[in-house]
């Protein structure tokens, strides 16, 4: 073997040695036990919290619920807190309407100011509906706050802010306690900051996101220094999460109070999101240890520090670096950084030309590889995704988009784009000098930052690692042959900054995302082309990276069917429409499997859409004629009032019901515009409340619900509406209870152990349906 060739083996040693521990230090690893310091963080201890809370499903208006909150209540006041609930009704500006019981309470500062604002601590602790325990979602944050609380009281610290804890209610079902704390609890006028904490998944590292509806620039100069040992944010997940539709507490909070929040959430393992698997065995320690971290170091941080202005009307571009912590600097800064570096290219380029390190026709012929390997890997991962789902169709029931065996087919996809971007760069590689090759990757580089710096600033950060890649490209350029070692430190910013994107976009956003993994994955190895660009053994690597997607596709496939451990959801539904005296079972499912087949042995297979959409817009693909039985509608009261005017007609409906539901859904089908319309009391916000002409569920309508109740504690469904007179109004009821295979009159026999119910649906439910003209 050359000489070269074990330097090209020793440096290929050091990259992979590199990026596996860029993955390992993204979280802790360490798992503190039950024997640690009672001032300190104990990841079990908070671990207990989590299976006492997140063993069963507790979705609001269930028995569970009650119990949790009983629990959670205790362990507040174990630590000597006066604890206080908040409950009323909300109606979203989505027309979703519950009653949420918030629990509250405060810790007192010890040296507090006039002006002081407060720390307020933030995690809901209702599950899913309505198959899902909640454990991490969001057990882990109420576990995480308990426990880093109970650790901040012990060690008698001295701190000038309050601290709030709200364990918020109804998150699940559309933000319901945080919108009743927000307008309603007097306490809001004392917020400064929120800290919130989340999950979209059952493990993996907890990301920073910042909420604000001003500039981030104070927040980012606050988190930077109390940012704990395990920082991980980045401005790019700012600006993506900004550009998307929000949706969680920190949201609330954000658009009624202008208050700002830190918002921090785990999204690996995605599969057992709001699923029955979201179990305490399933969750990673780990990322209750991450939770735990940021909390710990938050409190002895924001508890002492000034939260009564954060507002501000500048960005920052921000980014962590493996063991090294937060890199911030101004949106300002974003030209002129690039400026300096496009003019560092600029300079070597002529440098190169002139010394004639570097040749026209080589840089011209760069390009030929590059844009190959760009296209090709791009365009083969785009489609891998539905070839996938026609080869395995069964990936379809999982709605979340990130199958059981997700992580393996991110392998599948690294490797070979590897495979791919190395077979092309070693066919040229006695025609292509390395450093002429450079150009066409940094060229590349300064076009995508360039529509960045226009369209999405937040990712202006990735002109760092480009930084350093200038510098080793000069050293290509200066020297005949380059230090190894020198190149290879150049390149390391890059594996830590831009190889967890390569992972974080499919696991977070399902295996669609696949492309952005192989884009990503070919734009750092043009990165890596001062030491890749010298191997001599580009044709072995591939090699290599050709087995290793073999190996693991081989292994998904070996892992792509259902068992214990996997377990294929599924979902059966009974309706029964009194105004047709029909019955009907229903299924979300593509494929009917042994539990479901029994109830379709006759199928019909349909596409409509339901008056109660889901998370994902899931409709019915199958029916069939069921047996009628015995499950009566609630009793409808229609009562007049008196009308504002002679032009309008006034009326009050109220829902007695005759078995116990879970939610209601009630539809009007002429989409007809509400002078006014009250739900239990409270009335709707609009989209936009300084423009009284924007949507409105119920005045300036844009679908055909009205009302989606989940029902606490059977208080009854009462509404009160006002139209025009000549106006008709027609109203559909679909009463909904998720007692299927508890309820007397059915037979549904329990899953299987490798089957679930299906997530974000209506599922395991008894429904009936009415309908009422006035």
């Amino acid at each position: 073997m050359r000489k070269k060739d074990y330097k090209a083996i020793i440096s290929l040693l050091v990259i992979i040695t590199a990026v596996w521990y860029v993955f390992y230090d993204l979280y802790p690893s360490e798992i503190t036990d039950l024997s640690t310091q009672s001032k300190e963080f104990s990841t079990l201890r908070a671990f207990e919290h989590v299976k006492n809370i997140g063993d069963e499903p507790h979705y609001i208006g269930s028995d569970a619920h009650n119990s949790k909150r009983n629990y959670i209540v205790n362990e507040l006041e174990k630590m000597d807190l006066q604890v206080q609930t908040q409950q009323g009704f909300v109606l979203s500006k989505k027309g979703v309407l519950t009653a949420p019981e918030n629990i509250i309470t405060k810790l007192e500062a010890t040296d507090s100011s006039p002006n002081s604002k407060a720390l307020l601590l933030l995690s809901h602790y209702d599950s899913a509906v309505h198959s899902s325990p909640g454990a991490s979602d969001a057990a882990s944050g109420v576990a995480a706050i308990l426990e880093a609380v109970r650790a901040f009281k012990a060690s008698k610290p001295s701190f000038q802010n309050d601290i709030i804890i709200l364990f918020s209610d109804g998150e699940e079902v559309g933000l319901s306690g945080a919108e009743l704390f927000v307008k309603e609890h007097p306490w809001i006028n004392e917020v400064g900051l929120v800290l919130n904490f989340e999950s979209r998944g059952s493990g993996g590292p907890s990301n920073m996101i910042v909420e604000t509806t001003n500039g981030n620039s104070k927040l980012i100069d606050l988190f930077a220094e109390s940012q704990g040992q395990h920082p991980l944010a980045n401005s790019l997940m700012y600006s993506v999460y900004k550009l998307l539709p929000n949706d969680t507490d920190s949201t609330v909070f954000r658009e009624i109070a202008d208050v700002p929040s830190f918002f921090f959430a785990f999204i690996d393992d995605h599969f057992d999101y709001h699923t029955a698997l979201d179990t305490p065995s399933r969750l990673d320690k780990g990322s209750l240890s991450h939770q735990g971290d940021y909390l710990m170091s938050s409190l002895k941080g924001f508890s002492n520090t000034d939260l009564s202005d954060l507002t501000s009307q500048r960005d920052q571009v921000y980014f962590t670096v493996t063991g090294l912590g937060l890199f911030h600097y101004p949106f300002s800064g974003v030209w002129v950084i690039y400026a300096v570096a496009f003019a560092i290219f600029i300079f070597i380029l002529i440098y190169g030309l002139k010394t004639k390190s570097l040749t026209r026709k080589e840089i011209f012929l760069g390009f030929v590889p590059w844009l190959l390997s760009l296209l090709l890997s791009a365009l083969l991962i785009y489609f891998a995704w539905p070839l996938l789902l026609q080869i395995y169709p069964e990936y379809s029931s999982i709605l979340q988009g990130f199958p059981y065996n997700g992580h393996d087919y991110i392998v599948v996809f690294v490797a070979f784009t590897l495979f791919l971007v190395f077979s092309i760069y070693q066919f040229f590689d006695h025609r292509l000098n390395p450093k002429n090759a450079m150009i066409a990757p940094l060229i590349t580089w300064f076009i995508v930052l360039f529509l960045l710096n226009i369209f999405l600033k937040g990712a202006a950060f990735f002109i760092i690692p480009l930084l350093f890649t200038l510098f080793a490209f000069f050293l290509m350029v200066r020297f005949q042959v380059p230090s190894y070692l020198f190149l290879l430190i150049l390149i390391l910013p890059s594996l830590s900054i831009i190889a967890p994107f390569i992972q974080f976009f499919p696991v977070g956003l399902g295996l669609k995302m696949g492309v952005v993994s192989a884009v990503f994955t070919v734009l750092l190895f043009g990165n890596l082309l001062p030491i890749f660009g010298y191997f001599s053994i580009k044709k072995g690597v591939a090699t290599l990276a050709l087995l290793m997607a073999i190996g693991f596709f081989i292994k998904a496939h070996l892992s792509s069917g259902f068992d214990v451990t996997q377990p294929r959801p599924n979902s059966l539904v009974y309706a029964l429409d009194s105004s047709t005296d029909t019955a009907h079972w229903f299924t979300y499912d593509d494929d009917l499997d042994s539990w479901t087949s029994p109830y379709f042995k006759e199928a019909k297979d349909l596409t409509a859409s339901l008056d109660y959409q889901s998370k994902y817009n899931s409709a019915y693909t199958k029916s069939s004629i069921a047996d009628l039985k015995a499950i009566p509608n609630s009793q409808i009261r229609v009562d007049t009032l008196e009308a504002s005017s002679p032009r309008f007609k006034k009326f009050r409906i109220q829902l007695d019901y005759q078995r116990n539901l879970n939610r209601i859904v009630v539809s009007e089908t002429t989409k007809t515009n509400f002078k006014s319309f009250t739900v239990n009391g409270v009335t709707a916000d609009f989209y936009d409340a300084n423009d009284k002409e924007s949507s409105h569920i119920h005045t300036n309508r844009f679908q055909k619900n009205v009302i989606d109740y989940y029902v606490v504690n059977q208080v009854p469904l009462s509404f009160e509406f006002e139209v025009d007179k000549t106006q008709p109004v027609e109203f559909t009821f679909n009463e909904i209870s998720f007692d299927l295979l508890s309820h007397p009159l059915f037979s549904v026999k329990e899953r299987p152990e490798d089957k679930i119910p299906k997530p974000f649906i209506v599922n395991d439910a008894i429904i009936t349906h009415q309908s009422l003209n006035l």
